[in-house]
């Protein structure tokens, strides 16, 4: 309650007895009413105005001499004791003491010191006076107040509080979303923040109310223009808990001549700007409290994978009819040209294909084609178009964008693409008894001769639990697999037999044969058995080891005798569906997690919580395709695999004949120009895998649209507390706080606190602690506006009255 509004709602029935007065100077409220009404209006003694003729009454003593007699509100009595100038006021001279009665009972005994001030007032104090007030207990700060106990230890008990109820938050607020994970923990911070804050302001408020009335009582000591204005003394007193108010405090301090450290170093030299720096140092600290203790809480986010709400989505993961029909278009290139060893994109460019991957599934490792970001984008494809700017990606050097990627710019979660893919699985094995069934050098065309036992094919088939096809069983047909004139070595009985293969002696280190057993119009694939045929001069394989060798010797350069080595190995490959999953985001390319399972059409699959899939959104479209099937791919088929067999061909030397390449190393497992050993099954099954989802499945994904299941990801939130800052805050908050209750500091001559609430404004103009500048009064309406009462009293002045 500010000291205007006091003046104002005191009761009548509060008032003292006004002194003789004269009340020649009226408001222009009391002007307005009836003369016959004029003697009902309560008139306020006070001394607000300044009246043309002074009257002092006849109790009247000069204020910098004498304090004012103190009143007792039961009593008309009134006892008065002269202090000088200098004098400490005694707080313990306001209280009688007490005096042990014959009947056990403490009595109040009035002491009959002249000049001593009595006070009796049973009816005020029915049980009796209170005690004189306490002194600090600490020795060396008697100068403060007297600390609010009550207060510290609420202060304390909050502090305690503040951590176990913020972790309490910050366990409610994780694992939830971004959002909601800061609501709970800004709700936390903010009931933390406000408990703390607003106990550090109740601490802190005295010093403000202290350095308030401290102000009052060093301008009333000078002799000239003493006093502080009432509208000054009403801006403190009205916001006590603001910051503005301090600020507005110490511009008063500045302005009035008696706070000066000069004027009062007789009676008063404590500095009492610092009282208002604390608390304006603790108003800050608890509007900040909130904040911080946000800064505190840590939250980062984890995008966490989740398989149970899906959206169905298209994506570009197989060929439409105009993709067939420009892949088929080059069919005849690779099946009639094949002397020029064709392929769809230059060797410069097959870095800018999407990388081979493999995942393990029933024993298997199973290879596929990396997606692409073009294939989840609207109006993108992937390599399947079979077009100059797909096939042969990145030959344009100027045709390139920019893109910049700023701070600024939001990042969405990405999620889970499931959606069916052909994937490929190889079993390989070596020719058996190559001495027998490799025939180096035909006679007759010089053609290089394989024969595949009917045993070696039963075993690659039956690996993948699959029967041998019927037209493998029969025994093989001798004037069909040789050429020309040449003849069926002696050593080979037909009747074992069930492929033969003729190779060219053109000097090729590696020579590839096929042997498709279905061409997809089945809808389920394809599946085709491979051969590859090794002859390298030995002279570029001092460690290596053949099945058998040529009957031909070559010198070499250095006239040293050299042979050529052969070898083979026979495998079966299939192309299959298989259901992936894909991780696509907003940054960074797209990447294969994982097999769902081998089957052409997206389904649900089992989670890991047992939960079930539930869709979100609407349908797809009709025109979207829901199945991969291979059916009237066969001659995009015979495209692609020719495509890859001729990559792999085009690793080969140059200048001579049956030299290494880093291909054909490879198939041993070892590595460097001269390090070929010894042809491996396993080894040339992964190298010629990957060679084909290399080469072979990238092109499966063109233009048309297939369904998708999406699964979004969820970003969930993760939220911690910076314990040591946290410590250092609830040290910093104690500090404060016990500093704050402890030590107050006193008002100068040692007089009783007094703040701004109704009880200091009650012994301020009802006992006389405040008296105006001037000795008459006029008076004062009844239900005067507030906004009226501060327009005419704010400057007039006040004093403390000693």
């Amino acid at each position: 309650m500010s000291a205007a509004s006091f003046l104002h709602g005191i009761p009548s029935a509060l008032t003292p007895p006004a002194r003789p007065t004269s009340f020649s100077r009226l408001s222009s409220y009391e002007k307005q009413q009836p003369e016959n009404n004029t003697h009902d209006i309560p008139l306020l003694p006070n001394r607000l105005y300044d009246p043309p003729s002074p009257q002092p009454s006849q109790n009247w003593s000069p204020p910098s001499k004498h304090r004012p007699s103190h009143l007792s509100l039961s009593s008309s009595a009134a006892f008065t004791r002269d202090y000088g100038p200098d004098d400490q006021f005694d707080p313990n001279a306001l209280y009688q003491p007490l005096t042990n009665h014959p009947g056990g009972q403490f009595i109040n005994t009035p002491q009959t010191d002249d000049g001593f001030l009595i006070t009796p007032s049973p009816s005020l104090f029915p049980n009796g006076l209170p005690k004189p007030p306490p002194c600090h207990p600490l020795p060396f700060a008697q100068s403060f107040e007297q600390p609010h106990w009550r207060k510290i230890a609420l202060h304390i008990f909050l502090v305690a509080l503040a951590y176990p109820i913020l972790l309490i938050f910050v366990i409610i607020a994780r694992d939830k979303s971004l959002f909601w994970s800061r609501f709970v923990v800004s709700i936390g911070c903010g009931i933390i923040g406000f408990g703390l804050g607003l106990s550090l302001i109740n601490l802190g408020r005295p010093f403000l109310e202290a350095a308030t009335w401290a102000t009052i009582i060093h301008q009333s000591r000078m002799n000239e223009a003493s006093g502080v204005r009432l509208r000054d003394l009403a801006a403190t007193s009205q916001d006590p808990t603001s910051a503005f108010s301090a600020l507005r405090l110490l511009w008063t301090r500045w302005m009035y001549p008696g706070t000066t450290r000069r004027n009062r170093k007789r009676y008063d030299s404590r500095p009492w700007s610092l009282a208002i720096a604390f608390f304006l140092l603790l108003v800050i600290t608890a509007a900040a409290l909130p904040f911080i203790l946000g800064r505190i809480v840590s939250i980062t986010t984890n995008v966490t994978h989740q398989r149970v709400e899906y959206y169905e989505i298209p994506v570009k993961g197989d060929l439409s009819d105009n993709d067939i029909a420009s892949g088929s278009a080059l069919q005849k290139i690779f099946e009639d040209e094949w002397a020029i060893t064709w392929t769809l994109a230059p060797f410069s460019t097959h870095g800018s294909l999407p990388p081979a991957i493999s995942y393990p599934w029933e024993g298997d490792m199973v290879y596929f084609s990396e997606a692409i970001s073009s294939q989840f984008v609207e109006g993108g494809s992937g390599f399947g178009t079979f077009e100059e700017e797909t096939t042969t990606p990145s030959l344009d050097a100027q045709d390139t964008k920019e893109v910049s990627l700023s701070a600024t710019v939001a990042v969405d979660p990405g999620s889970l693409l499931r959606y069916p893919r052909w994937g490929i699985r190889t079993h390989c094995e070596k020719l058996p008894d190559p001495a027998v069934n490799i025939l180096p050098k035909a006679n007759g065309t010089g053609y290089t001769y394989m024969f595949t036992p009917r045993s070696t094919l039963q075993s690659l088939f039956s690996s993948f639990n699959m029967d041998l096809p019927t037209l493998w069983e029969s025994p093989l047909n001798a004037s069909v697999a040789m050429q020309g004139t040449d003849t069926l070595p002696s050593d080979i009985n037909v009747d074992d037999m069930s492929l033969s293969a003729y190779f060219y002696d053109n000097g090729v280190a590696h020579s590839m044969k096929s042997w498709p057993l279905t061409m997809g119009q089945e809808g389920f694939g394809w599946v085709s058995v491979e051969a590859v045929m090794v002859r390298l001069n030995t002279t570029y394989a001092p460690n290596g080891t053949f099945g058998t060798y040529s009957d031909e010797i070559i010198l070499d350069v250095n006239a040293q005798e050299t042979r050529i080595g052969y070898d083979a190995a026979v495998c079966l490959e299939l192309f299959e569906a298989y259901i992936l999953e894909t991780y696509n985001s907003t940054v960074g390319l797209p990447s294969t997690v994982g097999i769902i399972g081998r089957n052409a059409t997206v389904m649900n699959a089992p989670t890991e919580d047992g939960a079930l899939e539930k869709k979100k959104g609407s349908s797809l479209p009709d025109g979207v395709k829901t199945q991969l099937n291979s059916t009237g791919l066969a001659g995009v088929y015979t495209v692609v695999h020719g495509n890859s067999v001729n990559q792999l061909i085009k690793d080969n030397g140059r200048d001579a004949f049956y030299v290494p390449s880093p291909t054909v190393v490879s198939y041993t497992g070892s590595t460097g120009p001269y390090g070929y050993a010894e042809l491996n099954a396993d080894y040339f099954a992964q190298a010629r895998t990957l060679a084909d989802a290399s080469n072979i499945l990238p092109y499966f994904a063109g233009s048309a649209d297939t369904l998708a299941r999406m699964y979004p990801d969820r970003v969930l939130a993760s939220t911690s507390i910076h314990t040591v800052y946290m410590v250092a805050l609830i040290i910093t908050v104690l500090g404060l706080g016990i500093i704050a209750g402890l030590f107050v500091p006193k008002l100068p001559y040692g007089l009783p606190h007094r703040g701004f609430e109704v009880y200091s404004w009650l012994a301020a103009f009802h006992g006389d602690e405040l008296v105006g500048t001037y000795a008459t009064t006029v008076g004062m309406p009844r239900n005067m506006p507030l906004k009226d009462i501060e327009e005419k009293m704010g400057d007039l002045k006040f004093r403390y009255g000693f």
